[in-house]
This record gives C-alpha cells, sequence and structure tokens, in this order.
C-alpha cells in the first residue's frame, strides 16, 4: 500500500511533513502511557493487597490422591503458613501426626519476594511518572522494559519450578544417577520458565523442627513451594547415606522380598542438617488452589499484557526493533 500527496509536494517538504506527523503521534503516545501507567499503578496495588497478612487467610488441603500418605490442611496468611495439621501414613516410617504451631509460622520464600517485586515495581512506575523526563522516548521505553522484565519475573514465583527444585548431589553420589532427560512434552504454557535461582533446594534451608508439633525428627523433612498458583508439600524419608545394610536386608532385596521405593532422588547423596543423607521415600502432594493466589496471577498477566502492548506501540512509533533482552 502507498501513500500520495496532491498536488505533489518535493520529497524534502514530504520527509518534513512526516517527522512532524511522527513526532505528534509520539507527544500524544507518551502522553496516553501516563494514564496508562496510572492504570497499571492501580491494578499494582490491589496483587499486592492480595498479598497482604490479612486475617483469617486461606486454608488449603493438603491431601495425597489415591492413598494415606498425606492428609491435613494448611492456612497461608501473606507469606507464612500460620497454622495447620498433617497426618503422614508412610510406607518407610511409622505414622505421624503434626500441628503447625502458629509461634512459629513456616515462611513461603517465593511470596516474600513476590512482596518485593512489587513493591519494585510500584516504585519503577512512580520514577516513570514523576520523576524522570516523561517526554523523552528513551527513558519511557527503559521503564517500561524494566517493568515488564520484573512483572515476567513476578509471575514466574507464582508458575514456580515444572518440577521440585534437585539439589545439587555431593561427590558420593551413586555413579548410576543420571541427569533428567529433557520432557518430549514440554509445557507449552507462555511462561516456560526452568527452576528459578531464587528457589532453594529442600536441603539448602530446611524449616525449623520447632514449626511442628511435636517436632520434626531428624529422619523425616518436609518442604513447602508455591507452583502453579498452588501450595506443593514434599515429604521425604531419609536415611544415612553410608549406612550399611545388614544380612536380613541384602537377603530380602537378593530375593525381591523387599525393593527399594523409586523416584527421582533415589540415587542421590545430599547434606541435610549437616549429614549426608539418602531419600529412602519421596511423596509429593498438591493442595488445593489458592483463591487469592489464582487472582494475583490472573491480574499480574493482564497488566504484563498492558505493558508489553505498550512497549510495541512505542518501538513502532520509534521505528525500533523491539528489545526483549
Amino acid at each position: 500500500m502507498s501513500t500520495s500527496v496532491w498536488p505533489p509536494i518535493s520529497p524534502d517538504l514530504l520527509r518534513k511533513e512526516e517527522d512532524d506527523s511522527t513526532a505528534r503521534e509520539l507527544a500524544w503516545l507518551l502522553d496516553s502511557l501516563q494514564e496508562t501507567l496510572a492504570s497499571l499503578k492501580s491494578g499494582l496495588e490491589e496483587c499486592y493487597a492480595l498479598l497482604a497478612p490479612i486475617e483469617p487467610g486461606n486454608t488449603l488441603v493438603m491431601s495425597s490422591p489415591r492413598s494415606e500418605s498425606i492428609k491435613g490442611h494448611v492456612t497461608r496468611v501473606g507469606s507464612r503458613i500460620v497454622k495447620g495439621q498433617l497426618a503422614l501414613r508412610l510406607k518407610t516410617h511409622s505414622p505421624l501426626q503434626f500441628t503447625l504451631s502458629p509461634n512459629h509460622p513456616l515462611v513461603l520464600p517465593e511470596l516474600t519476594l513476590l512482596r518485593t517485586l512489587l513493591n519494585q515495581s510500584l516504585d519503577c512506575i512512580d520514577i516513570t511518572r514523576w520523576t524522570g523526563d516523561r517526554t523523552s522516548p528513551d527513558f519511557i521505553a527503559s521503564q517500561l522494559h524494566l517493568l515488564h522484565n520484573i512483572l515476567l519475573e513476578s509471575l514466574g514465583l507464582l508458575k514456580g519450578p515444572s518440577s521440585p527444585p534437585l539439589p545439587k548431589p555431593t561427590p558420593y553420589s551413586s555413579p548410576s544417577a543420571a541427569a533428567p532427560a529433557p520432557d518430549p512434552n514440554p509445557d507449552p504454557s507462555r511462561y516456560p520458565i526452568p527452576t528459578p535461582p531464587h528457589i532453594q533446594p529442600w536441603n539448602v534451608n530446611p524449616p525449623d523442627p520447632e514449626s511442628f508439633s511435636p517436632p520434626l525428627p531428624r529422619d523425616l523433612a518436609l518442604s513447602l513451594h508455591v507452583s502453579d498458583s498452588s501450595l506443593v508439600l514434599t515429604a521425604r524419608t531419609l536415611e544415612n547415606a553410608h549406612r550399611e545394610q545388614n544380612l536380613g536386608e541384602r537377603l530380602a532385596y537378593a530375593i525381591g522380598a523387599q525393593r527399594r521405593l523409586e523416584h527421582d532422588e533415589m540415587d542421590t547423596v545430599f547434606v541435610y542438617r549437616g549429614e549426608e543423607v539418602r531419600v529412602k521415600e519421596k511423596v509429593r502432594v498438591v493442595g488445593g488452589a489458592d483463591p487469592s493466589l489464582l487472582s494475583l496471577g490472573a491480574k499480574l498477566g493482564a497488566l504484563e499484557a498492558t505493558v508489553q502492548g505498550s512497549r510495541v506501540a512505542l518501538a513502532v512509533v520509534l521505528g525500533k526493533a523491539l528489545d526483549d533482552d
């Protein structure tokens, strides 16, 4: 499609008129972006409110499907698990029942970091609107790029890792332990984010045993993390990595009367509370979807799309390629 002017004008005058038109369009876009930023700030404040530590919080069911391995519930208030009850019937451990102590709440680091990112995004908008040069397209473009990256990282926190973070094995790991094969059917989600660096392995920063009543035994590890706007609880029974099997165990394994429970960490040695251990049994339970986190994810997704649309519009007017690095 071509554009012609009648009566014809000189090429120099045509370029001048095109530049003037582009300048007017850019000025209008920069003004309209101020309204967009105000709307974004309002949306981010709503997101921040969804993470506020307001009682009574959200109570979520934690129950293993088709088994009695894990049954119970937990209550999340803000970024902490303040109360709950769990009953464990694992194959390699005696039955246990725990109550989460409100005096030692469990902290969810993903949600703590998410609140920090939301604060950063609000600061970014305030700087863009009131501190920087709102008439500078390069400044506005750089701030929108920064805001977009913050929102993507926030969405990644709610999305969580595609699988539970696997700690780095120690040099004593079995040579048969291999890296997990790539998924032949990767998730086509809009945010295919690998294990985020801020998600610490379960053995690096375990919960305080005093957060549970009675306290957790040393041969049992419980960990909680966020995945797909839901809480995921993983229970692991542990044994000393260098414990030798007695004659009865060796005989039972040899004749097939007893076999090891297979899971993705069975051949890896971990350092847990200063000791080298192996995971005898691993049970992972996805709790009920958290309504506040679901709403938060939907709002953040809409805000991210708005920011991306603003970046595209500004790049088109400036005649530049969109920088997504």
